[in-house]
């Protein structure tokens, strides 16, 4: 069922111990109508170039085995009074981190890949080698413990890249936000609401209504479904969604 709430942005920042929250309005019409685009144009790129359209961008992506995914968009207004309407996909789409005229990540995209793409690559040859026809226990207990703390280390490190700004102009890191003994989870800062928030801050936009709905194939648990509204999630979002929303004047 759509979320009937009308503030599904929200969360508690430690810094002011002040709950801010975003209310919907402004937004649903945007939302309404990027849900348009996407089912008329039936790709990312919404520009009347068709010749040139990437594969990777059609909407197809969304209907696979990767099922549907998390689209937002925040109504902003700028300084001289004009309205703004970003748009936002939730982690990558099709292996992508960046498509144009979607706002970007909390991280550089270009650092992401120079980080990853060899220790994944160390990662996958580790898993080639306890394949192998002939290796011992012990060797493969050693290989397991290997690959394991290889991607431990390259999620601390991947969390390390991810920048968050609000509209105080202060700025933190994930790891701010979550107990040292617990980790922060998987995609934390992947989700729209915290990438159009942050976006909105960076460029000075003062942010009117926010709201993040589903879009594609119906996801593994049956909880998600094309077209409805849903809220913030609270473990990933949670934790982060009040500094984020702090300092938003008039608000």
């Amino acid at each position: 069922m759509p979320c009937n709430s009308d503030r599904l942005c929200a969360g508690h920042c430690r810094a002011c111990a002040t709950t801010h929250s975003l209310a919907r309005e402004p937004a649903l019409d945007a939302a309404l109508q990027l849900m348009q685009m996407l089912d008329k144009t039936k790709d990312m790129d919404f520009s009347q170039n068709t010749a040139n359209r990437s594969p990777k961008l059609s909407t197809d992506f969304l209907y696979s085995k990767a099922l549907g995914k998390m689209f937002g968009v925040l109504v902003c207004e700028k300084n001289n009074g004009e309205l703004l309407t970003l748009k936002a996909f939730s982690g990558q789409y099709n292996g992508l981190w960046e498509i144009e005229g979607w706002v970007p990540p909390l991280f550089d995209a270009e650092n992401f890949w120079n980080l990853t793409t060899p220790v994944e690559k160390r990662i996958k040859a580790i898993g080639r080698e306890m394949e192998g026809a002939h290796i011992t226990p012990e060797r493969y207990s050693q290989l397991q413990g290997q690959r394991k703390r290889c991607s431990q280390d390259l999620m601390k490190q991947i969390h390390s890249l991810y920048r968050l700004q609000n509209f105080n102009n202060q700025q933190a890191t994930l790891s701010e936000f979550f107990p040292a003994n617990q980790g922060i989870p998987t995609g934390t800062g992947d989700c729209c609401a915290p990438k159009l928030l942050n976006f909105a801050a960076t460029r000075k936009l003062k942010p009117l209504g926010l709201v993040e709905f589903f879009w594609g194939k119906t996801n593994r648990s049956s909880t998600r479904h094309q077209g409805q509204f849903y809220p913030a999630c609270r473990d990933k979002c949670g934790p982060i969604l009040g500094f984020l929303l702090c300092g938003i004047k008039g608000l």
